[in-house]
């Protein structure tokens, strides 16, 4: 694989800037709603980076900030308990996902990103609401979609939060589920790409970069949040993804 090495992003002062702006605009729109992290790192780096970089590129910094928002809630306790089966089949399909990642096109990473960016923002604007039962099959089902669309794109939230409205989740209990949900996904597929050697060194040491960023962000948007409307700035950010994600699948089809 033709990897874009540290060496490479120091020579380009651009690539680093736009970097840091990707960082720090997905950790920003974190802490102010709590989601889209990964998704916004996602449609912003593929537009100068390849999937296979930008994917790694994306883990790491997303693990870090789901656990940092995961330990900050009250009920973190109650969402281990459960969704605890969740996590595990999410932890075992999105390692197997991930570490085969390399036998897909880059067509197919482009299309899965996209497909999963419009049917969120959609069903999240139209207010749609699917209906889930704390039966055990729900979490076995939802972790193996989730872990698949995981793996080939980094972004697994539309498939968790769906789930979690589902189940009617409080306020609390949604932003420590999805902390806790989003970690337990994101540990194994950096573990895979550091495996099958998309995570290079290079693109880790750039990746802890963009993490302080994203941190930075992050608490930039806990901040912004008391001053702003979340849900007006959700409903801003759900049509940032539908466009996004329609632009990314005709990308990947054309």
């Amino acid at each position: 694989m033709n990897s874009l090495t540290l060496s490479g992003y120091l020579a380009d002062p651009a690539i680093w800037l736009a970097i840091t702006g990707t960082f720090l605009i997905a950790g920003t729109v974190k802490g102010i709603i709590g989601l889209g992290m990964p998704a916004i790192c996602m449609v912003l780096l593929t537009l100068f980076l390849p999937p296979l970089e930008a994917i790694p590129l994306t883990a790491i910094p997303t693990m870090f900030v789901n656990l940092l928002q995961m330990q900050r809630s009250q009920s973190r306790h109650l969402v281990i308990r459960k969704y605890g089966l969740y996590a595990i089949t999410l932890l075992i399909s999105i390692f197997l996902t991930g570490y085969f990642i390399l036998s897909f096109p880059e067509t197919i990473l482009l299309l899965g990103l996209g497909v999963a960016m419009t049917v969120f923002a959609v069903q999240a604007l139209a207010g749609l609401k699917w209906q889930f039962s704390a039966a055990p099959y729900w979490q076995v089902l939802c972790g193996v979609v989730t872990g698949f669309i995981g793996g080939l794109s980094s972004v697994f939230s539309p498939p968790i939060v769906m789930y979690l409205l589902g189940r009617d989740a409080g306020k609390d209990e949604f932003i420590a589920a999805t902390g806790f949900l989003f970690f337990a996904g994101c540990a194994p597929l950096v573990l895979a790409f550091w495996l099958n050697g998309v995570l290079t060194l290079d693109l880790a040491v750039s990746s802890m970069f963009g993490l302080v960023v994203a941190l930075a962000g992050f608490m930039l948007g806990e901040w912004i949040r008391s001053y702003i409307s979340p849900d007006w700035f959700r409903k801003l950010i759900l049509l940032f993804f539908l466009i996004m994600g329609c632009r990314l699948i005709l990308v990947s089809v054309i």
